[in-house]
This record gives structure tokens, sequence and C-alpha cells, in this order.
């Protein structure tokens, strides 16, 4: 076949690939993705579609973040993508726990976020929020919430973007191609050769395949995480997003803050069963009702390929702590896994004037690829 040219080439088909397409194009690029499955299977679909701006490190993880969120909101109108609900609602169970949110609140990052204490809890429907009740506020001595946070559902609007790339955009795609070697501005595949000024290749977790050579020096590993979507009693509605004490001391926005160090010390003490899988409660729900929950965290040079049940019952047993549920029936289980690394949240590889490597590294690539997408693409291009 004769040689297919673009701009633009990117290999991988996940959000970090979908945000360069995007940004790209808005710059006038022809782009084309390569992709070797039928369709995305990564990480990208394997999440809780938690779009999340608060928590997230401060300084280029963050600001990607909001960028990104900014741009999600834009892409749901244009792309029908379904935004199923807004806002974060964070249960604080220690003193610890509450001196984190307010060392939050000054923070650049706190913009927005409002601190309610236990003896406003009466106060909060009148207020406007709606379904708190559906949260266990018996153990809460606070509550933080955060208006930044919103949900897709991403099975569905991970392939709604790429439509909406495609028929929309003009983005060119190429599902079950393989791309075999690049040499120079040539890119063999499994189907076709293409030529391009510009190549961005977002392996996601494929950290053995054609990015290899390229990202072996950051000593990547890969995260595996269990989540399960459940069944609850009829009519249940949560306010928001939900989490927990647990995710301030993990997501970086927070447990960077000096405040978190007695929070963390806390929770080895109390929850070291927890400390060691990884876990931090997170749980959003769909249109049709059920929730979906999660996560632990198991890292290795592989993935974890078997779930565990007594990680499965910790996730529950916490989830039952916060959530004034009264039954659950677990109807899907799965796995996730992504790249991490413990020095970078995302990694751009210049590998040459024409070809880079993007990954997210630690997880948050639905909440900051258009941000990481736009940072490459200022300074690639000008």
């Amino acid at each position: 076949m004769a040689n297919k040219n673009y701009d633009l080439l990117i290999v991988g088909s996940g959000i970090v690939g979908l945000a360069h397409a995007y940004e790209a194009t808005k710059r006038g690029l022809s782009v084309a993705i390569v992709e070797q499955n039928t369709r995305c299977t990564g990480a990208s679909i394997r999440n809780f579609g938690f779009i999340t701006v608060s928590g997230q490190g401060a300084q280029d993880t963050w600001r990607r973040a909001v960028y990104s969120a900014q741009v999600w909101r834009e892409l749901a109108c244009l792309a029908e993508i379904k935004i199923l609900h807004q806002g974060t609602w964070i249960l604080c169970e220690r003193p610890e726990a509450v001196e984190v949110v307010k060392a939050f609140l000054q923070t650049p990052m706190g913009i927005d976020c409002q601190y309610f204490p236990q003896v406003s809890y009466p106060n909060l429907e009148t207020l406007g929020f709606k379904n708190i009740y559906s949260l266990n506020l018996k153990n809460s001595l606070g509550l933080l919430y955060s208006p930044h946070e919103f949900r897709v559902e991403s099975r569905e609007a991970i392939p709604q973007l790429a439509n909406y790339l495609q028929n929309t955009m003009g983005v060119d795609f190429y599902w079950e191609t393989e791309v075999l070697s690049i040499n120079g501005s040539s890119v063999q595949t499994s189907n076709n050769r293409f030529d391009a000024q510009r190549i961005v290749i977002c392996p996601g977790a494929d950290l053995t395949g054609i990015a290899k050579p390229y990202i072996e020096k950051y000593d990547l590993k890969l995260c595996t995480l269990q989540m399960l979507r459940i069944k609850v009693q009829e009519g249940f509605i949560l306010p928001g997003s939900v989490m927990t004490d647990n995710s301030l001391a993990r997501y970086l926005g927070w447990s960077e803050l000096p405040e978190a160090k007695a929070l963390k010390e806390r929770i080895a003490l109390e929850m070291p069963e927890y400390v060691k899988e990884g876990i931090h409660l997170i749980v959003v729900q769909s249109a049709d009702g059920s929730l979906v929950v999660g996560d632990s965290h198991r890292y290795g040079s592989s993935e974890h390929i078997f779930a565990s049940e007594s990680i499965e019952q910790l996730i529950i047993e916490l989830m039952y702590r916060v959530l004034s549920i009264t039954e659950h029936t677990v109807i899907e289980r799965w796995t996730g896994v992504y790249p991490s690394s413990n020095t970078h949240d995302a990694l751009i590889e210049k590998v040459s004037s024409a070809m880079r490597v993007a990954i997210v590294s630690s997880g948050t690539g639905a909440s900051t690829a258009f941000g990481l997408a736009k940072d490459n693409f200022d300074e690639w291009l000008g």
C-alpha cells in the first residue's frame, strides 16, 4: 500500500492519545491514531470516570487537572458525553484529617472548596446540597466539599470521545494495527506504512512495546487496582463522589501537606492492612443507580492477574462505614493497571525533534491528560 502521510501520528488510543489528538487538531495538524486493539481496553476505561482536581499534586499536576476538567466539560457537550454527578464529599473521621482539610483550604488549590463541621450537617440540605443523608455521618467530624469534580462513564465516554474526534474533528483511526518499527518519520505497522512529521507514543501500561527503549531509564512499575460495581437498595442516590480520610493520606495534594504527617501515622497504626494494599475508598454512581467502588494498589513489574477476595472485603467494609446502605450485590468485578513512577506524575520523553513518548505515571490520566498534551504541544510547536 502507498504510504499515508500525517502531521502527527499517535500510537495508542487511551485518554493520553485521545487528548494529544484533540490538542493537535485544534492547532491545525492532520492526525492519525494507531491502536493495536479493536478499541481502547486499558486503564482509560477501567477506572471511575472520576475527573478530579482537588487532591491532585501541587503545581503541574493540579494545573493540568484544572485545564483538563475545563476541556472535559466542553467535550461533554460537543460529544454528547453525559456528566453523571458533580462534586466530591470527603468524610473526615479523625481530628488529624480535619487539620489536613483546614490546611488545604488555605492553599490556592482549596479555592471554592468548603469545610462543614459536624454541627452544620442539619443545614446542608437547606443550603442546596441534596441527598446528603445517603452518607453515614455518625462517625464523621466534618466534611470537605469540592465542587470541581464530576463523573462520566468511562467505558462509554472514551468511545464517544473517539467518535467525536473521528467524525467531527477529522482524526483518522487505525484499529487492529500494531506499530512494528519507527525509523525517522517512517512508521511500519502490521497493516500499513505511515509517514509523519511528528510521532507521539502513548503506551499506557504497555511498557515492553515500541516505547520500551525510550522509557527504560525511568524504572516504571505497573500498578494493579481492584474495583467492583454493586447494586444497592432502590432509591439510593449519592450527593456526589465520596472519599474518606484514607484519600487525604494518599492523594498528593493533601498528603504532601505538613499537616498530613500525623494523619498518615494514625492510619498506619489503625488500618495497617489498608496501607499494605494501598486501599483508599472512592465511590461514584452510574446512571442506572449502581455504584462503582474501589480501589487498591499493588505494584510490580507486571500486572497482578488474580483479584483478591480479602482486598474486596476491606473495600466493602470501608464503604459500609461511610454510606447509608443496607444491602449490596456485586454485579461486576475487574482490575485496572497503569504505569507508576515514584518520582514523576507524568513523563514527556523527548526522543528526537520528531518523536516523543507521553505517559501519565500516577493513575491520573482521565484527570490530567488534556493538560499534559497541551503542555507537550505548547513547548514542542512553540
